[in-house]
């Protein structure tokens, strides 16, 4: 059995808060109507081959001057 360390304790008490953390993100965005649609909405454009490739977008983006 290895020894615990207040090393140890400090990791184990920092990824706990990291998870409580995101999982309190998560239940908020899960509670806004508005951003579950446009996750619904993404989910659906990524369903039908509504998509681009990470190269197209900054393409798009810097012919737009916002990069």
């Amino acid at each position: 059995m290895s020894e615990i360390t207040l090393e140890t304790i400090y990791r184990e008490v920092r990824d706990l808060k990291m998870l409580i953390d995101s999982l309190a993100e998560t239940i908020e965005i899960l509670a806004n109507p508005k951003e579950l649609e446009g996750i619904r909405r993404g989910l659906m454009d990524f369903k039908r081959g509504r998509t681009r490739s990470w190269g197209e977008f900054e393409q798009e983006l810097r012919k737009e001057g916002k990069l």
